[in-house]
Order: C-alpha cells, then structure tokens, then sequence
C-alpha cells in the first residue's frame, strides 16, 4: 500500500500543477513550473506510467517551445491523468477484495 500512496501524491501533485496552469494561464509557466513537469515526468516514469509521463513531456515541450498546442496538450495530460486515477482506483479495489475474500475462502476448504 505504500507504494500506491506515493502514487496517488504525486498524482495530486500533478493535477495541481495542471490545474495551477490552467487557472494562471500558460504563458505564466515559467522555469519553476516547467522544472516541476519535468520531476514529475521523471516520476511517473519511474513508477512504470510511460503514457503519463509522455503526456506530461508534450506539454513541457509545448510550453517550451511557445506552441499555440500547449492548452490542447494540457487537456489531453488532464484526460489521462484521470483515466490513470480510475485505473489505480479500481486496482487498490480488486486488491483490498482480494485480501478480504481471502479468509472466507480459506474457511470454506
């Protein structure tokens, strides 16, 4: 479970990032921010979520570059990130049923 909570902060660390992007704007994103993505990007790739982290880089680069396709990318970084949250919701889930059927399937046999 450890490990599934250190997932789920930096999951929060990069919505807020998303979303501090997203109210300010992103022509604000300056090098504290672009760094932030960056560790964050490094992050989920540790953590085995290369489609993230490749979300989180095309905004980087995006925002880097001055690109007109930065909000879009955002956008697209916020859609997976939620899909990612579901994922891992739904898999803390099966795993916690599994733990708790465990005994009562032990006390059958």
């Amino acid at each position: 479970m450890l490990e599934t909570d250190e997932i789920v902060q930096t999951i929060e660390h990069v919505q807020k990032t998303f979303e501090d992007l997203a109210v300010r704007g992103l022509r604000s994103a300056g090098p504290e921010q672009l760094a932030t993505l960056s560790a964050l990007r490094e992050e989920f790739e540790r953590i085995g979520a290369g489609h993230m982290a490749g979300r989180i880089a095309a905004v980087v680069e995006a925002l880097r570059g001055g690109e007109a396709k930065a909000a879009a990318a955002l956008l697209r970084a916020q859609a997976s990130l939620r899909v990612l949250e579901r994922v891992l919701t739904l898999q803390v889930v099966a795993q916690t049923l599994s733990t708790l059927l465990e005994p009562a399937e032990s006390e059958e046999s």
